[in-house]
């Protein structure tokens, strides 16, 4: 069976979330390719690297069942409408989980990609190694791209901002990964 094949149920969950939000639609399509070239940089097997871009575009289905008012806004988020956002990471969970065949790492970067490796992050507050390691390459990725991408309520950042910030963020990132990310894909020049 062909990966495209194996994974229709979670292609065709990404073509309704263009239709729902461009802007997490443009920004599944950036993380997946973000994933896929570190993936390729840190030297990983090939259908590793398939499950890092199929998992980066499913990484924010979630975001589907949200309502447009908090999709579209363009300032500050409420303290329930933030409580609604945080529920993303297991809704999209429970909807690529719902297709056949989807492996867990692809599991683990939808419902893990906002754990935050001093154990301050969402839904489950797992700290350290205890992420998965595929969801660990997500946050990195998922975070550079939102940084560097204008979206309704901020400007794009540089890369050099993007990055400082990231590295100014302890407790945030695996640092062995966040240093591999800016060596292998910032300093290299895979990223421009």
């Amino acid at each position: 069976m062909s990966a495209a094949s194996s994974n229709m149920g979670a292609l065709v969950g990404v073509a309704k979330l263009k239709e729902k939000d461009e802007i997490t639609f443009l920004h599944s399509l950036a993380v997946s390719a973000l994933m896929i070239s570190f993936g390729r940089t840190m030297g990983l097997a090939e259908e590793d690297v398939r499950l890092l871009g199929v998992g980066g575009l499913v990484h924010d289905l979630g975001k589907m069942a949200l309502p447009n008012a908090i999709l579209k806004n363009t300032g500050k988020l409420t303290g329930d409408e933030m409580q609604l956002v945080r529920l993303h990471p297991r809704r999209g969970y429970e909807l690529v989980s719902s297709l056949p065949n989807t492996q867990r790492q692809v599991l683990d970067i939808c419902l893990h990609h906002h754990e935050k490796f001093d154990g301050s992050g969402y839904p489950s507050g797992l700290a350290g190694e205890r992420i998965p390691y595929v969801a660990r390459v997500a946050a990195i990725c998922d975070v550079y791209d939102a940084l560097t991408t204008v979206r309704p309520y901020k400007p794009a950042w540089s890369q050099a901002e993007a990055i400082n910030m990231m590295m100014k963020s302890p407790g945030h990132f695996d640092p062995d990964l966040l240093a591999a990310f800016v060596s292998n894909m910032v300093i290299s020049g895979t990223l421009r």
